[in-house]
């Protein structure tokens, strides 16, 4: 319902679900949601809302449930989840970001949250040595039962799915548009562009699609950055193979270090980018050139802090 108020971002959203005093699996209980019973002037000023979205949320309630609902059946009756961030099956890592999303949309295996996850990342524009390493520590993480954490319209991204799917191992595919925009072509339509020469399909029972977008919504430049906070905020290790100095992936790295996540970062022998340097100078793990399976062991990169048991 939320989603179908006009200028109502998702900082908006957290502050209104956030007066609920009560949830329900599939969603906020509107009958105790404060907010949803005050004038549009008190949204305005109390909630900080924009003048069009209290106005609609004041005065256009029967409008909103019926958009809502019809977008709820249509979307179940496809097998897409609606979770707000009170689900109890919503990440939990992604709440360490101040901008988590409030609203995701799910397709897919679910049991996917509850794994251990990496992501692999670089920044736009990898290198060829890049892309090699980042398939080869891909592909050595996929085989030892992690899941991949990755997206679709990226290089660095797609070379990380193509490893795990290449193995046949689960992927977690973070969206930076709605996932109806992703699959024009239906749910059965493989989003990564390489992945459709092996006239692969997408398996809802082994994979699994996120997304803070709309059902429907296309995509925008600001996306991306959204797109790789969830990316981060999903995995619990993190690989970095080339990275900008200044950029959302150091950004992104440096936060997820903060936050005690497992960092790793490529060491090459020689011309190690900028980007690199400075998250090793931050203290993240570096990874040498020469590294290897063994080494990964070593590093306790496939190890589970939770409970100090190995996923192998």
């Amino acid at each position: 319902m939320l989603h179908c108020v006009p200028h109502l971002g998702p900082k908006g959203i957290v502050r209104l679900i956030g007066e609920s005093a009560g949830t329900a699996r599939d969603g906020v209980d509107l009958s105790r949601l404060s907010a949803w019973a005050v004038s549009a002037d008190t949204l305005k000023d109390e909630y900080k809302l924009h003048p069009e979205a209290a106005e609609c949320l004041a005065v256009r309630k029967a409008d909103l449930l019926k958009a809502s609902a019809e977008m709820t059946e249509s979307a179940e009756k496809i097998g897409i989840r609606v979770m707000t961030c009170t689900d109890p099956d919503y990440p939990s890592l992604l709440r360490e970001s101040d901008s988590y999303p409030p609203i995701i949309y799910a397709y897919g295996n679910l049991g996917l949250l509850r794994e251990r996850k990496y992501a692999v990342i670089s920044s736009n524009g990898i290198s060829p040595r890049g892309v090699e390493l980042t398939r080869e520590v891909a592909g050595t993480l996929s085989d030892e039962g992690l899941t991949a954490v990755t997206s679709h319209n990226t290089e660095a991204y797609q070379v990380v799915g193509l490893a795990a799917k290449s193995r046949n191992a689960p992927v977690l595919m973070v969206l930076d548009r709605g996932i109806l925009s992703a699959f024009p072509q239906g749910l059965g339509f493989e989003p990564i562009k390489q992945a459709r020469i092996w006239d692969l399909r997408f398996d809802p029972e082994k994979d699994l699609v996120l997304s803070r977008f709309r059902l429907y919504d296309h995509w925008i430049g600001a996306n991306g950055r959204d797109r790789d906070r969830m990316v981060f905020g999903l995995a619990d290790v993190v690989v970095a193979v080339e990275v900008r100095p200044g950029g959302v992936m150091e950004t992104e790295c440096l936060r997820a270090h903060r936050n005690g996540r497992d960092v790793f970062v490529h060491q090459p022998d020689d011309a190690v980018p900028e980007g690199n340097a400075s998250l090793l100078a931050k203290g993240c793990t570096p990874i040498p050139a020469n590294w290897s399976r063994s080494l990964l062991t070593t590093l306790d990169i496939l190890s589970d802090r939770s409970d100090g048991d190995d996923v192998l």
